[in-house]
């Protein structure tokens, strides 16, 4: 499984779904978008953005929070993953 997320410092959201993923042991990858590198492909993927988390799965855009809490709900998406978790910040 491979999760990309978007985040932000103080942000409840990013922390929630963040340890949703820990939770599951999944790993992913965060950016956050304080470094204007993150900023600028945030906004290159979905120049309309204007809130964080914003999250991919395998490739598929999920959206925020409240669209993983939904994305969970389906059973055959919240068995994926026995991995250890494996955090990588950039």
């Amino acid at each position: 499984m491979h999760i990309v997320i978007y985040i932000q410092d103080m942000c409840g959201y990013c922390i929630a779904a963040k340890e949703e993923f820990e939770s599951r042991e999944w790993k992913y990858t965060s950016h956050n978008i304080k470094h204007t590198d993150n900023h600028n492909n945030l906004k290159e993927l979905l120049p309309n953005v204007k809130t964080v988390p914003q999250i991919w799965i395998n490739d598929e855009y999920i959206g925020g929070y409240d669209q993983l809490m939904e994305w969970l709900f389906i059973p055959t998406n919240a068995k994926w993953g026995d991995a250890a978790t494996t955090v990588t910040m950039e």
